[in-house]
């Protein structure tokens, strides 16, 4: 994605996210997505239809998202221009890496890959925000760190778009 794309379905614009956003937006969207997981019951395996994820499996995703973009931010700020290792989102759900996940696991793994997400974004160094490397090889548009950090809370805030839907078509 190039840094100033707008996502299609949530309307989130990259350009328009700075530093300081990181935290504060970060951790309102991890909790509520928290406090999802933790109220949702017995809806928190279902699927709602075949298009959708289970509401545990986005949250497992995003945790897994949280680490990846953690892990491409350090060796941004080590290495000059690498390439981010891809996440293979589909695989790890399709292949069933989620099934052992439960709920007040995936609960307490989200807000902890969370705190160390922000953790690591606050401690880089100063004018490290703006150092690129290519975000992986599937997706090898060269990005800086303050993208990858602006795509952090974008899956964050898009997915917890996504259980809040989740919720309502199972309640429906």
């Amino acid at each position: 994605m190039a840094t100033s794309d707008t996502c299609p379905v949530c309307g989130f614009v990259w350009d328009a996210i700075t530093g300081e956003d990181i935290p504060t937006r970060t951790a309102i969207a991890t909790n509520a997505f928290v406090d999802i997981i933790n109220s949702s019951g017995e809806h928190v395996r279902v699927r709602p239809s075949s298009e959708r994820w289970s509401i545990l499996e986005y949250g497992a995703h995003l945790r897994d998202v949280f680490l990846s973009i953690r892990e491409r931010i350090l060796k941004a700020s080590i290495e000059n221009e690498p390439v981010g290792q891809p996440i293979y989102r589909d695989e790890r759900v399709n292949l069933g890496f989620y099934k052992l996940d439960k709920p007040d696991e995936i609960a307490r793994e989200l807000a902890a890959s969370s705190e160390l997400f922000v953790r690591t974004f606050l401690a880089l160094p100063d004018g490290y925000e703006g150092r690129l490397f290519s975000y992986s090889p599937v997706t090898p548009q060269k990005v800086t760190i303050l993208w990858a950090a602006a795509q952090a809370l974008h899956e964050n805030e898009h997915h917890l778009d996504d259980v809040r839907e989740n919720v309502r078509l199972l309640n429906a």
